[in-house]
């Protein structure tokens, strides 16, 4: 016979068993991956804020276009390094950054026409999404106080809703080309060469392709405006090239052309360039707002 012990495995069968949540045991911080490092859920929750939200359920994030200088020691870094630096300096400053979605996310932002290693720039644009309302003054000063040598933040001013991306705005940017002089070259000359050159039906250059082969390209559409003068035993070309979407033309491709086919007198290998300006469409030629 067999005595039923009712305490067996629950000795207090009237009492019910204690239920610890699991978050007791968390710790007070979590990894996050938007950071890189360990944060608060407070932090966590403000930094994985993407959008915020108006009457009518839209989802609407404020845009800022930023307008910097590109000079000094940071015109020897490539597209993927001021990438990489400008990400870090927002990161500095303390923005309330919109990031990317998926495993390894990134501020949201986007540059114009990307500048090579070595050209300065005077007028470079970004589109900057925050998710939160700030004065575009504050903007700018926050940029600045973090920026490195050569880098220089000279405007910023909000973008209006459903404006379209900053590369399809842009409509041509103009450069400033200067090369040492091969030979004698007199200034009625050199205007006499600029004009025959403008005036042919086609310039065709060799540009070489992603794949590594090569394919010939007729840049005299993209060649809006083109002057020149000689300073001190050097050629200082003035040109507005087209730039965008909608294809590019590059100025080293216009000096190579000048000294093949109009037989400009350069050293071509010693040419510096400088990008005066980049043109969205509310932008005139003169650096103003025109929208």
């Amino acid at each position: 016979m067999s005595i039923k012990r009712p305490w067996k495995g629950n000795p207090h069968p009237t009492a019910a068993p204690a239920v610890v949540p699991a978050a007791a045991f968390a710790p007070p911080w979590r990894w996050s991956p938007r950071s890189g490092r360990r944060e608060t859920p407070a932090r966590i929750q403000r930094l994985t804020t993407t959008t915020r939200t108006i009457t009518g359920g839209l989802h609407i994030v404020p845009r800022y276009r930023i307008e910097f200088k590109k000079d000094g020691p940071a015109r020897y870094i490539s597209h993927l390094d001021l990438v990489r630096t400008l990400e870090r300096v927002m990161r500095r400053a303390g923005l309330p950054l919109v990031f990317s979605r998926g495993f390894n996310p990134h501020p949201r932002f986007s540059l114009g026409a990307p500048l090579p290693v070595g050209v300065r720039g005077e007028r470079e644009y970004l589109d900057l999404e925050l998710a939160g309302d700030l004065p575009a003054v504050e903007v700018q000063r926050r940029l600045a106080d973090k920026l490195p040598p050569g880098l220089a933040v000279t405007g910023v001013w909000p973008v209006p809703p459903g404006a379209p991306a900053l590369m399809a705005t842009l409509q041509g940017a103009t450069y400033r080309v200067t090369a040492p002089l091969a030979g004698d070259l007199p200034a009625r000359d050199l205007q006499h060469l600029l004009q025959e050159f403008l005036a042919a039906p086609e310039i065709i250059v060799c540009r070489k392709t992603k794949d590594g082969g090569e394919k010939n390209i007729d840049i005299r559409p993209g060649i809006h405006a083109l002057s020149g003068r000689v300073e001190d035993e050097r050629v200082v070309l003035e040109m507005d090239l087209q730039a965008g979407s909608r294809g590019n033309v590059r100025p080293e491709e216009v000096v190579r052309a000048l000294a093949e086919r109009g037989g400009l007198p350069v050293l071509v290998e010693e040419m510096d360039i400088t990008r005066t300006g980049l043109y969205p469409v509310e932008m005139g030629r003169d650096g103003r707002r025109v929208m």
